[in-house]
């Protein structure tokens, strides 16, 4: 039988998620693969109630700016006389009223010290009305006041995935789903809108996961995709990747990540050279699974 030379797939399908956390560290990669468990490295501030407050919150503004009649309204008319603050203003209005005001009330009432940090959300929010709001009027030049909002927000959840080539004709497909998308008719390009509450950790493997993210919706769009990232505490931040950047980190750096986490999950409980540790040792003091990892890759040292 003739030896095919056509690559096969040696692997099952790794995640964004798989990958970041295999830059975190290879270890806690290795747990989630084959037992499951929390992978976040959360900050000592953390506080899960405002998290879960900012992502609903983005959420259902994003939502409603795409349904609302009311505001798809504050788009017509000739595109000289829109005016990108009067119209934020008003999106801005009616989100407080219908959504941010009762959602505050209810949080509050069950702890009064969240009131700062959901001030702060507030303060990003009004940011991400204007900034929408600013890319919305920029596209009336290009689309119809009736269809304006709707081709520029796009909410629905995409399925993405990519087969990457590696040495010796491996191959390793990898998977994911974006959301809360911006597309700009001037530019031709995407924007992937990403909300953290914090700032991360550790900042690289985030941002390593939105160079994915960009790099998987591209090959599926065929437009470039930059990614905005928004965050709350400890300080309000915004920060913009563009494409050619998280091109650029993706082709130099995933193959051969791809290929030590294929190497890493061949490992088996008491064989030498596991997975290595991470190489900042501080994660290890906010590691969601810290016991397991010492007791897992510790069994198998031989004692002196």
């Amino acid at each position: 039988m003739p030896i095919s030379n056509k690559p096969q797939l040696q692997s099952p399908p790794f995640s964004i998620n798989d990958v970041k956390v295999a830059f975190d560290c290879p270890r806690l990669f290795y747990l989630k693969h084959n037992f499951g468990g929390d992978y976040s490295f959360l900050p000592q501030d953390y506080i899960q109630e405002i998290d879960n407050a900012f992502l609903d919150l983005a959420n259902q503004l994003m939502n409603m700016i795409w349904q609302e009649s009311r505001i798809k309204v504050l788009f017509a008319g000739k595109f000289e006389g829109l005016v990108v603050g009067a119209i934020a203003n008003q999106i801005q209005q009616l989100f407080y009223e219908f959504i941010f005001f009762p959602y505050l009330q209810t949080l509050i009432k069950k702890d009064a010290t969240l009131g700062t940090a959901l001030y702060q959300v507030w303060q990003v929010l009004t940011k991400l009305i204007f900034n929408i709001s600013e890319i919305i009027v920029k596209n009336r030049r290009y689309c119809n006041e009736n269809v304006v909002v709707r081709r520029t927000l796009i909410t629905a959840e995409i399925p993405v995935d990519y087969t990457f080539k590696m040495p010796y004709s491996k191959i390793q497909k990898l998977t994911g789903k974006v959301n809360n998308l911006i597309f700009d008719f001037e530019s031709r390009r995407l924007y992937i809108v990403h909300y953290q509450t914090y700032e991360t950790v550790e900042a690289f493997p985030e941002l390593m996961a939105l160079a994915l993210y960009s790099f998987l919706l591209k090959e599926k769009k065929k437009v470039s995709v930059d990614a905005v990232v928004y965050w709350v505490l400890p300080k309000l931040g915004e920060y913009h990747h563009s494409w050619e950047k998280l091109e650029n980190m993706v082709e130099s750096l995933v193959p051969s990540k791809l290929e030590k986490m294929r190497e890493w999950l061949r490992w088996e409980e008491f064989q030498p050279d596991p997975p290595p540790p991470t190489e900042k040792e501080y994660l290890c003091d906010i590691c969601p699974q810290r016991e397991k990892c010492q007791s897992f890759f510790d069994r198998g040292k031989v004692e002196g």
